[in-house]
């Protein structure tokens, strides 16, 4: 009996041996990734609307709207107006139109069309692009409402 109780241990403590070799471990390593491209997306926009206006007078000759972009951080960005620079009757049967021009500062002395460009850097963020306006020539035309479409675009 003794010696089925010899075997039973010395076989308890064979298997445990082999057992405890044969339980490892191993690394390794893995990346988490992610590419964030570039972009800019016009937000929001404010029409550039002229005060009313006598004929002939250039009483509320400024004006201001402006257009919100959102781009991702450090992104180099400029933005193109492309309109006719004059505002056309909306009656439809008139000939008349009022001059305007779009200018990238306060003081109206940059103006900004195709050629003319705003040149900013995105930020993250919604910025706030102040667009500002100047009747260019003679209000003495027919009487009416005037409009004219830009197109605003973002290249970067």
């Amino acid at each position: 009996m003794k010696k089925i109780i010899l075997s039973s241990v010395i076989a308890t403590f064979a298997f445990s041996s082999i057992a405890a070799h044969a339980a490892g471990t191993d690394t390794t390593q893995f990346q988490v990734k992610i590419t964030v491209n570039e972009s800019c997306k016009f937000t929001s926009k404010d029409d550039v609307e002229f005060n009313a206006v006598d004929r002939s007078t250039k009483i509320g000759s400024t004006a201001k709207g402006q257009l919100n972009l959102t781009c991702t951080l450090n992104t180099p960005y400029k933005i193109a107006l492309a309109g006719t620079g004059a505002m056309s009757n909306t009656n439809g049967t008139s000939a008349s139109k009022v001059p305007y021009k779009l200018y990238q500062d306060a003081a109206r002395t940059t103006e900004w069309d195709t050629t003319n460009l705003l040149s900013k850097t995105g930020n993250g963020k919604d910025q706030t692009i102040p667009v500002y306006a100047k009747l260019a020539g003679d209000t003495n035309v027919e009487a009416g409402n005037y409009v004219d479409t830009v197109v605003a675009t973002v290249t970067y």
